[in-house]
Parts: structure tokens; sequence; C-alpha cells
């Protein structure tokens, strides 16, 4: 079959190498990359040039892009994209219903969401590795000396986000309305944590001083819905990492590979960002405990920051997600945490047990191989569409 691999904003290149590794033909259309929030009428022209001059079976891209599905309409040609973020809201506007849609989302609650919503061709997909990409580490002495840690994360803070751009300007008693949230929020990660709207008196607020109207350019989220998705998760993600590595630090070598400012941070060893297809890798797979603390936008989801890590044979210690008990064997495969007292007591097990955590970095790896390979993945959403199409 034939595929053009549309590139999205921040996405890579393993959905056209699997299709071609499993015998498929892919172009890849030679732009610059649609971004999902914003139409680019030049990009939009291009695209429907290229679809216009050769036939395409199916149109393929990351994340969920309006521009391309509406492209794709038109000239009536099938539409698999696959999502990893969330929220992605690009896959609440008017685009998501179209008919030549098939949209692949690796949170369940989010494909709950959008199915409630009357939008069809929903399906629920957990992400995928390239085995290939990840198994080529060459590991030097150097490499060995640099990354072998006891516990490393490799992440943002989220440091820039709206809370902290608009919180001083709402007056005091309305800030206590959104601090409290954060508070009762904060660390609890023992059940998925919904997604939760702005309060109505801090929509009327900002309404009276600015005009919001055109925030939301969505057509099935409120705007305190909106506006908490915009308000909460980054900023909840923000203390909870902090909070997080400030409170390892006390006791363990904890090592952070970032972008972002480290203020709050005390006794953590702090190391720029890296790249995310060479030295991240080898991170993952020297470091003894890897960390991965969810944005809780992903409610129920298993992020890609795990299978990553897995995929190079890294031990996981995540935030529990309810997804993971759907996909591995927890204490077996993978390590969770619910509570922060939780995370520092298996810290402090798995460092001193290295054959469980060996153990369970190898099953987790095997798991991998066996069930979440970008091979795996796309030969069931191809199946999934073509039985659809049928």
């Amino acid at each position: 079959m034939n595929f053009l691999f549309v590139p999205a904003h921040n996405s890579i290149f393993d959905i056209p190498w699997a299709l071609q590794n499993i015998d498929h033909n892919v172009d890849v259309l030679d732009s610059s990359p649609f971004d999902p929030n914003q139409s680019v009428a030049e990009q939009n022209e291009y695209l429907s040039v290229y679809l216009s001059r050769k036939h395409y079976d199916f149109v393929i891209s990351y994340l969920f892009i309006p521009a391309v599905s509406d492209i794709c309409a038109q000239f009536d040609i099938p539409y698999i994209s696959w999502t990893y973020d969330s929220p992605l809201i690009s896959l609440f506007t008017s685009s998501v219903f179209h008919k030549t849609n098939y949209t692949f989302i690796f949170d369940k609650m989010q494909c709950k969401r959008l199915t409630e919503a009357g939008v069809p061709h929903i399906f629920h997909m957990p992400l995928a590795v390239n085995l290939e990409r990840t198994g080529c580490l060459d590991i030097t002495p150097e490499d060995e000396t640099l990354y072998s840690h006891d516990i490393s994360f490799v992440g943002g803070l989220y440091e820039n986000n709206t809370y902290n751009a608009l919180i001083q300007a709402f007056p005091e008693a309305l800030q206590l309305k959104l601090k409290l949230y954060l508070m009762q929020n904060m660390c609890h990660w023992e059940t998925p944590r919904p997604w939760a709207e702005l309060p109505a008196e801090c929509v009327d607020f900002l309404s009276s001083q600015t005009d919001i109207s055109s925030w939301n350019q969505t057509s099935l989220l409120s705007d305190a819905a909106y506006l908490g998705l915009l308000f909460f998760p980054r900023k909840l993600t923000q203390l909870e990492r902090i909070t997080v590595l400030n409170t390892l630090a006390l006791d363990f070598d904890v090592h952070l590979y970032t972008r972002s400012p480290a203020d709050f941070l005390q006794n953590v060893n702090i190391h720029t960002g890296v790249d995310y297809y060479t030295v991240m890798n080898k991170i993952f797979y020297l470091s003894k405990i890897n960390l991965n603390i969810t944005l809780p936008s992903i409610e129920s989801g298993v992020p890609q920051r795990i299978l990553d890590i897995m995929g190079c044979g890294g031990f996981v210690l995540t935030n529990y997600q309810k997804e993971l008990e759907d996909l591995f064997i927890i204490g077996k495969e993978i390590e969770v945490f619910r509570t922060v007292e939780e995370l520092k007591e298996k810290c402090s097990y798995y460092l001193t047990h290295e054959k469980e955590r060996v153990t369970i970095a190898m099953n987790g790896y095997k798991r991998i191989r066996d069930s979440f390979t970008y091979q795996h993945q796309l030969q069931k959403m191809i199946s999934m569409v073509q039985e659809d199409l049928k």
C-alpha cells in the first residue's frame, strides 16, 4: 500500500521507517512540520497539490492535524493519526468529525471523551518503540563514566505555564481557589485525576479583564474546561517534579537532564538537556533507576517516556497510571509508586537489590520486544482501518 507521511511539529520519523520495514511504500512530505494548532495556507496548498499528483491509499501522521484532516476529507483519502500527547487540543475541533479520519489515541480517557461526543473512528492504541533505533547503543567507557547514575530523570520542569504567567493578576480570594486545587491534588497518583475545570468565578474574572473569546478555538470543550487545561496540569507537573527530585536528593544520588532552570532544586545534580535519539538512550540504559513523573492531563494512558526507557533495557520507576496494569505486570516488568513515601521506599529497595532490579528491566524489554514495537502497533492499526473500509 502507498502511504504519505506528513511530518508534525516535534514528531519523529519512526512511523515511516516501520511502514517500510513491513513492506509498504512510504513517501515523506518534504515540507516544514505541520503544527496541529495552527493552519498555514502555504503548507495546506502544498499538501493538496501533492495529493492531486499521486495516488495514496492512506495519509498518516503523528498527532491529529486538523488542516491535514480537512484536505484528506476533500480528496476522500483515509487519514490515520496517532496521538502521543494529552491533551491534544486539536482533537477537540470540528475537523475530528470527518468520516475519513482514523484517529488512534494512547489514552483511554481521552478516547472516551471523544467517543461520547459522537466523533467517528476513535481507537485506543498504546504507543510503541523503534527497537532497532534504541538498540543501536554504542556504549563507551566515557559514557559509563558520564551516565552511570543511581537515579536519573530526563525531562522539563514545565516552568513556562499559564498559571505562573497569570496567577498574580487574580484577586487574592481567587488565587486561593486555584492554589487549593494544586494543594489537594499534588503528588496523589493513587487514581486518575480527571481534567479539572477552572472555577466559574475565575472564568468570569478573566472575561472581565480581557477578551478570552479567541482563546478557546475548540468546538467540544467549554471555556471552563479549556482554561482548566491551560492553568492546572503544567503547574501541577512543575510542583510534582520539583517535590520528587528534592525529596529524593535528600537521601540519594539524583541526576536531572533538563533545559529548564533549576532555581528550586537542592542537592540535585543538574545536567543540560540531551538528544532524544542518542544520549538519552544511554542514560536510560546506564542508570540504575529511571524516574517517570507523568503530566497529570494524561489521565490513564502510558506516556512515551516509559516505553522509551523499557525499550533501552532500562529500569522504570513511574507514578501509577491506570493503563499500566493493562499493558504490563507491575513488579515484574515495571515498578510504580503512588505516593512520595512509596517512591522513597522503592528507590531504597531497588538500589540495594540489583538482581531484582535487573530482572525487571530485562522482563520489561522483552515485553516491549514482543508486544510494543512500531511494527506490531502499525499492523494492528492498518488492520483495523482496512476492516472498517470493507
